[in-house]
This record gives C-alpha cells, structure tokens and sequence, in this order.
C-alpha cells in the first residue's frame, strides 16, 4: 500500500481554500481537493502490511506537545519564476513541524526510511503544468490574504489510493499528541 504521514486540516481551513482555489485557472493547474488538504511530514511510499503494522507501533512511541498552527500567504515551488507548486506557508508552529517530522525520520531509521535532507513545513494546494498568463495569475494570487489557525492535536498515518480521477487518501492510523 502506497503510504505518508501526515497533519490533517480541519474542515473549514479546507472550505476556505476550496474558495480561494476556486479562481485558479482550470487549464494546466490541477487544484488540490478539499478532502486531500494535508500538511505533508514523511512520505513513506510502498508499504507491506507487516511494514504498515510495525511503522503504527513506532509512531505511537513518539511523545510530542499539542502545538498551534497558522498558515498564511502563498508561495511557489522551485520559484516565482518556474512553478511547478502552489503552496500556503506556515508561520507560527514551523518550529515544532520541524521537529515532528525529524523524530519521525528517526524513529524510523530502524525500517532503513531515509531521513529527509531539506523539508521545508508547506501546504501545496495546486500543481501547474503550464499557466497561459503568469502575470494574471500572480494578480489573482496577490489579491488573495490567506491567514488561519488551527491546533494541532495528532498526526496520521495515511493512505493514498491513486485513481484516474486523482488521489483519494484514508486515515489508516492516528497518533495523539499529549
């Protein structure tokens, strides 16, 4: 099974964004889904049932304090000037993102996971292809002020069904934070 660990959003963050996306461009940007917003900490890929079961038990070992989240502005990935990403930047609970997501790479170096070399806290809500007009879109972009916040309180261990349609991901495992 095809698995990552994840923080989920809460719902009305994910409304939010719908709305905001929702003025993409439907040519050549495919659109995060509602249902499929997530924060991104390990992506794990292929994994074995047995795997899946002991990757459960590491993760519940992993002690960590409920933190805040907030999530503001946009921002592109490689850069402004090639964009393969949309993403919306996290502020305030980088920090303890960090640091989640390298106890999670250590715990599992014991199934030969690779740590992660330059993970940077994001939330991608869209993929492009090609824009038509990369100055209307940054007009449309920049018009936008995103800013929310929300408590972290778990963390996921997920999986991703890949379909013609796009992804589908189901909450396989959750990890409460103290």
């Amino acid at each position: 099974m095809r698995c990552f660990i994840a923080i989920n959003l809460p719902d009305r963050i994910k409304n939010k964004i719908a709305e905001i996306t929702k003025e993409f461009p439907d040519r050549g940007i495919k659109k995060v889904k509602p249902n499929n917003l997530h924060l991104t900490l390990k992506f794990l890929g292929e994994v074995s049932e047995n795997n899946a079961n002991k990757i459960k038990k590491i993760l519940d070992k992993i002690d960590c304090q409920k933190f805040d989240v907030s999530l503001k502005n946009f921002g592109f990935f490689p850069n402004n000037n090639f964009i393969k990403i949309v993403w919306i930047g996290i502020e305030k609970g980088r920090e303890e993102i960090i640091k989640l997501q390298k106890r999670i790479d250590l715990e599992l170096k014991e199934l030969n996971y690779k740590p992660e070399t330059n993970f940077e806290p994001h939330l991608t809500i869209a993929r492009v292809k090609f824009l038509e007009d990369k100055k209307e879109f940054f007009e449309k972009i920049k018009k936008f002020k995103f800013e929310e916040n929300f408590s972290v309180s778990n963390f996921c261990l997920m999986q991703s069904f890949l379909k013609n349609t796009g992804p589908i991901y189901k909450k396989i495992h959750e990890v409460k934070l103290s």
